[in-house]
């Protein structure tokens, strides 16, 4: 509901789960808590997905598929505004912990020889989640397994025929 609007009331999120608003108001004071339980989660999501993928150890090929299956699965599992995220100074630093990791991990995929060389500087990291992102939301038909692997290549190989 959050995704879809970011301002839904604690009433109304209540009656989407069917439960009544005191049940929720029980387990969270008040609606920026409730948000906060939920970046929380998304933000560990992103850890445990990160660190599924062995990021640093597994090999280059393997460690960007799983990552990018991972993150799909976490995109499409709390599907939340990432701006209102950032208001939290904690998340905030998690989150820039764990993007400081995805692009250890690119510049690693460069030095391999996975990525070209002779991209823009800080180009790859933010394509990445970009393309993550497009085939999360607009491709929900794939299983994360097979948007992944589109992902995976179009990131590698593009879109054009050559």
């Amino acid at each position: 509901m959050l995704a879809a609007d970011p301002g839904a009331s604690i009433a109304s999120i209540a009656a989407e789960a069917g439960v009544d608003r005191r049940t929720v108001y029980r387990r969270f004071a008040c609606r920026e808590d409730l948000l906060a339980a939920i970046y929380e989660s998304r933000v560990t999501a992103i850890e445990r997905a990160i660190e599924d993928a062995r990021l640093r150890e597994a090999p280059v090929a393997v460690a960007l598929h799983r990552y990018v299956e991972n993150i799909i699965a976490v995109n499409r599992t709390w599907p939340v505004d990432l701006a209102r995220m950032l208001a939290d100074d904690t998340i905030r630093r998690r989150r820039d912990a764990c993007i400081a990791e995805v692009d250890a991990f690119l510049r690693r995929a460069t030095d391999e020889g996975l990525l070209r060389r002779d991209q823009p500087e800080g180009w790859a990291g933010p394509l990445l989640p970009e393309l993550v992102n497009l085939v999360a939301h607009q491709q929900k038909h794939l299983a994360p397994g097979k948007a992944a692997d589109v992902v995976v290549d179009t990131f590698l190989h593009g879109v054009g025929a050559s």
